[in-house]
């Protein structure tokens, strides 16, 4: 009995039974071990493929602006750039980025633009379906999937390690931070005051107030209002327009303007954009006076005597215009057969008057250039058994120039009998309507903008990268070297300046439309292809400029501007320029000035920096930023 006890109690051999189980626990925390750390090496390498299908779609996001319709999913286009980085699929070969682990690997699926895994799983509530360029947030969404990772080591009941997930999203954000932009400064009219003054030939105020406005009026933004206005007899009031971010009057005392807001005529502040004349009742047929005559011109292409680019025929270089007028004698009546001269003198044309029912008429027979200013009218008058009678500058017609600024229309109302361009002596009730540039917009592929390098006040090139003249030479063939960004403050010195780059820069003083065209020649010396508007991202004719409010240029000398915006322009031409490709300006210009389109421009950029989502709509260029 007791050697039975002894060998049931006895321990010999226990030690080999636990070190089997040790050993098969530890084969087994190993095999875990490897199996665990090649899922994690997957679904690194599955991000990293995921990673780079986003960063190669999203970086063609820039597509969805210039060929929006083949943008997603046509050939060359972010669908197919992604799959060649997935290393997913037939198109991946030429960019192998293929799963790790040769022939161990599960099944794998990359998904655009999906809520869900092709696994299932959780939905995203933050990706957008569609087509990225339609997404509200402007989005390439990439979610990749490894259903079944075989395991390495096998086990009974253990072939598959799951599945492995990963996610990645490009989205378009706003530039707000930029480098290489060209030095200029586009001036962008966006008020907050409009206003109409009133001056007589000595430059004094008579009368002004504000108008109202904006609202949408085609490309342009209208103001109008109407006050109480006194005419004196004989004698033209001009009609200036005053517009900035503050209220400001515009006679003599003010001129070209005050600080904030500026005044058009800029150069000549008595003669004003329009212009009232009085008249009365005096004189004689044989011995009239000058307000005899009541006297306005119409032109053909505006009806007003104000007209711009804006208001001609496509390829016009001039306006139709008349000159009308009426007799008003103290005593006596004129026959129309008992004249023998009525004529009216314009820019060096001169017409003879024909009366029909009261109303004395050149006809629209009145060639006025466009971008030519202010042109006085002058009448010549003989009657029969009198003398031969001049009188200069009886009324005026303005056609819009640098001098007008952004004004594009000018249009009085109001007065009775007749027209609000001439007055009896008196006090009147009169209507100004006034519609200025509106906010810089991305152009239609008909579209052709004027930039202008000079103008009624500054010029709007800039010292980006320094006072020289090299420098400003190399920032026009190479772009600013100088970083700035977006000031949000709209005005400079900023009250709260920024960290970071600076948002105000100085403007160039000096000539400055010569040095640009010539750098112009320099930077496109190879004659690139025009193509618009079916540009290529990277075609050299695309340009970055800055953005400052179109007041900041105002005034004169140098001052700083504040960089309110970005915007990317596709150049067409440039005065003096010999390159055979480039297209005609829109209209005749005097003076220096490139002419081309503003687009909207999406492309990485290692300089640049973004946040807010992307406008489609707005002319800020945007950048793709990985945001998951």
């Amino acid at each position: 009995m007791s050697d039975v006890t002894s060998r049931v109690t006895s321990e010999d051999g226990g030690i080999v039974v636990l070190t089997v189980a040790l050993i098969l626990f530890f084969v087994l925390l190993g095999s875990v071990a490897v199996d665990l750390g090649n899922w994690f090496v997957h679904k690194r390498h599955l991000q990293t493929q995921v990673d780079a299908a986003a960063l190669a779609g999203g970086g063609l996001m820039g597509l969805c602006f210039a060929r929006p319709a083949t943008a997603y999913l046509g050939a060359g286009g972010i669908k197919e750039e992604a799959d060649r980085y997935s290393g997913v699929g037939a198109t991946s070969l030429a960019y192998p980025n293929t799963q790790v682990g040769g022939t161990n690997q599960g099944t794998i699926t990359m998904l655009y633009q999906s809520k869900t895994y092709a696994s299932g799983g959780a939905v995203d509530p933050t990706a957008e379906e569609g087509d990225p360029c339609l997404t509200p947030s402007l989005m390439f969404d990439v979610k990749g999937t490894e259903q079944d990772l075989p395991t390495l080591v096998k086990f009974p009941g253990f072939s598959s390690l799951g599945t492995v997930r990963t996610h990645a999203r490009v989205q378009l954000k706003k530039v707000t931070v930029f480098k290489g932009s060209l030095p200029l400064a586009v001036p962008e009219v966006n008020p907050k005051h409009v206003t109409a003054t009133f001056v007589n030939v000595a430059g004094t105020v008579v009368a002004a107030f504000e108008l109202t406005g904006p609202t949408a009026s085609g490309p342009l933004s209208a103001w109008t209002g109407s006050g109480s206005v006194t005419v004196p007899a004989g004698e033209m009031l001009g009609v200036r327009i005053g517009v900035g971010h503050v209220a400001g009057y515009c006679g003599g005392a003010a001129k070209t303007g005050g600080t904030g807001y500026v005044c058009y005529d800029y150069s000549q502040y008595t003669t004003g954009l329009a212009s009232i004349a009085g008249y009365s009742a005096a004189g004689t047929p044989v011995a009239p006076e000058t307000s005899s005559f009541e006297v306005w011109p119409v032109t053909a292409c505006s009806g007003s005597s104000f007209f711009s680019e804006t208001s001609l025929a496509a390829g016009a270089t001039t306006c139709a215009t008349a000159v009308q007028a009426k007799l008003h004698f103290a005593s006596g009546t004129a026959l129309p057969a008992d004249v023998s001269t009525f004529t009216a003198t314009v820019a060096g044309q001169t017409r003879n008057f024909t009366e029909s029912g009261g109303v004395w008429s050149t006809g629209y027979s009145f060639a006025i250039p466009v971008d030519g200013g202010p042109s006085d009218v002058s009448l010549d008058w003989k009657y029969k058994g009198g003398s031969k009678e001049s009188f200069p500058a009886v009324q005026r017609i303005y056609s819009a120039s640098d001098d007008s600024g952004p004004v594009k229309v000018v249009t009085l109302t109001g007065g009775s009998p007749g027209t609000a361009y001439s007055l009896s002596a008196g006090t009147h009730s009169v209507g100004v309507s006034v519609a200025l540039e509106g906010s810089l917009q991305l152009s239609a592929p008909t579209e052709t903008v004027m930039l202008r390098l000079t103008g009624g006040s500054r010029s709007s090139a800039v010292e980006c990268d320094g006072s020289g003249a090299n420098e400003f030479r190399d920032a026009i063939i190479n772009g600013c070297q100088t970083p700035y960004q977006i000031n949000s403050s709209g005005v400079c010195p900023d009250p709260t300046p920024p960290s970071g780059p600076a948002d105000c820069v100085p403007t160039k003083t000096g000539a400055v439309a010569g040095p640009t065209l010539q750098a112009l020649d320099l930077r496109f010396a190879a004659c690139p292809a025009y193509s618009w508007p079916t540009y290529a991202l990277d075609d050299p004719r695309v340009v970055q400029l800055m953005v400052t409010d179109f007041a900041a240029l105002g005034g004169s000398g140098k001052t700083e501007v504040p960089v309110t915006n970005f915007a990317t322009f596709y150049v067409a031409g440039w005065t003096g320029s010999k390159c055979g490709s480039n297209p005609l300006p829109p209209y005749d210009v005097k003076k220096g000035a490139i002419w081309g389109h503003f687009i909207k421009y999406a492309q990485p950029d290692p300089n640049a920096e973004a946040h807010d989502t992307c406008d489609p709509m707005a002319i800020t260029p945007c950048v793709p930023v990985m945001t998951r």
